[in-house]
């Protein structure tokens, strides 16, 4: 007979932030039926919830990224209590730069966070199977054909960088890439033997992987990871 497993040894049981949520809001709405307290005095209050979340998932989340979100959903979350409380003036005029500000703390957690277990290590060496590319205000595209790529890193700016690696092969098992797209592009075209594992933390952007892929124990099979992040902007693989 197999063990009873206790509930109360998960650290986290999946849906019961929301669910907990959800009961908060709807005693309110009752205390708020009953005269016992008002809506319009507890409302003020609302982004402690996302405090609360991003708390959650700064103690809960495994990787790197998932503690990163929490912590911006604790800042943001705070800010909005500040100001609900009277003690900023939160404007769009005023505060833009904080996008900035975040968007380049999360480029450096991107590049100074250390690597998923078994991820390579992105190359930092001039070779002619490595990526460097780099656009600001423009457009890059680059097709590479070496049997041995080993990685790199690409960077858009206000651009757009298209990457075309089907006709490239790597000598090992993977190869890493190191990706940031800051209101622009990038764009991979990968082999049909290749896996794409993708760690990319997205700011009202986007990561999508619409590439065809093998099975995993079919003989010759590699894996391409896809790291770092995308800030009003999108990653897109296909092959």
């Amino acid at each position: 007979m197999q063990p009873h497993e206790d509930w109360r040894s998960n650290r986290l049981i999946p849906g019961i932030l929301p669910a907990l949520i959800v009961i908060g809001i709807g005693v309110l709405f009752l205390l708020n039926n009953l005269n016992i307290v008002f809506m319009h005095d507890v409302w003020r209050y609302w982004p402690a919830i996302l405090i609360a979340a991003g708390l959650v998932k700064m103690v809960d989340s495994p990787h790197s990224n998932g503690r990163l979100t929490g912590g911006i959903l604790v800042g943001v979350g705070a800010l909005f209590l500040a100001d609900n409380l009277g003690f900023l003036n939160l404007s769009w005029e005023n505060f833009w730069p904080l996008v900035l500000i975040g968007a380049g703390v999360v480029m450096l957690w991107s590049r100074l966070a250390p690597p998923r277990a078994g991820t390579p290590n992105i190359p930092t060496a001039a070779h002619e199977g490595t990526l460097n590319e780099f656009a600001v205000f423009g457009g890059v595209d680059r097709k590479v054909t070496t049997d041995d790529f080993r990685g790199g890193q690409v960077t858009a700016l206000f651009g757009g960088v298209g990457i075309d690696l089907r006709r490239a092969g790597i000598r090992g098992d993977s190869a890493v890439i190191d990706v940031t797209s800051m209101f622009g592009g990038v764009q991979f075209k990968v082999p049909q033997n290749w896996i794409v594992v993708s760690n990319v933390f997205a700011i009202f952007g986007g990561f999508g992987n619409k590439s065809l892929e093998p099975s995993a124990d079919m003989p010759g099979v590699k894996r391409l990871y896809i790291k770092g992040t995308s800030t009003f902007g999108g990653v897109e693989v296909k092959n």
